[in-house]
């Protein structure tokens, strides 16, 4: 976990000196550090979807896991919910931003399965940088990010200590192709070129493996009747 804490420890102190700035940055430098942070994030997506092990398994998944999101309201409720908390919109986009990248998934499976967190010390430099400036553009939900950090990464390290090196190495690289549609989704959202309920598509995140479960085992089912 000390990867994890270390990152989450980087969001809130980048995010803190991002507000102390923040009433010196105007409105126009606002919106311009939000383009260019979503142009970053495209690049950073389709870096990231190059990739496919399935590309039927994340499509399949894509649409159940949108179709779940948008049935449980995900985006609105928590929407509603930081709205309460004078929160905005940074801790959603800071959120999904720092949690669904490619280092994400790669440094919290070295982290659980072998206690290596060179990554995550990595990626906590990364976001200890981007979090100043979208803090200073989005407002204090970036610092209530670090808690959405803290619990994502630890809850996906944990899953990674507790089932070890058994995750198939085709789904590790679907999830992280499907991590590039979802910042995709968010780099165009911040740009302000199309708005996504970005939540409501996270569900395809736990919608994959069950899919990548269910396509191994029919493969293994017309594999032993030799079709």
């Amino acid at each position: 976990m000390l990867g994890t804490l270390f990152n989450t420890a980087a969001v809130a102190l980048g995010s803190t000196i991002g507000l102390l700035f923040r009433k010196h940055i105007t409105s126009e430098n606002q919106t311009q550090i939000l383009t260019v942070f979503g142009i970053f994030t495209i690049a950073l997506s389709i870096n990231m979807m190059s990739e496919m092990a399935s590309p039927i398994d994340i499509f399949i998944a894509l649409i159940i896991g949108s179709v779940l999101g948008q049935t449980l309201s995900l985006h609105s409720k928590l929407s509603s919910f930081t709205a309460k908390l004078n929160m905005g919109t940074g801790f959603i986009k800071a959120s999904v931003l720092f949690c669904v990248g490619g280092l994400t998934v790669i440094g919290c499976m070295e982290e659980g399965i072998s206690s290596n967190y060179r990554l995550l010390y990595i990626k906590g430099i990364m976001d200890l940088i981007s979090s100043v400036f979208l803090a200073a553009a989005l407002g204090r939900g970036v610092l209530f990010s670090a808690l959405g950090v803290l619990i994502f990464q630890g809850s996906l390290s944990f899953l990674f200590f507790s089932i070890g090196s058994n995750i198939p190495a085709d789904l590790i690289i679907d999830l992280t192709a499907t991590g590039g549609i979802l910042l995709l989704a968010l780099g165009l959202d911040l740009s302000n070129i199309k708005k996504f309920n970005i939540l409501d598509l996270l569900p395809a995140l736990v919608i994959l493996p069950i899919i990548n479960l269910l396509h191994s085992l029919i493969k293994l089912s017309t594999h032993g009747l030799g079709i």
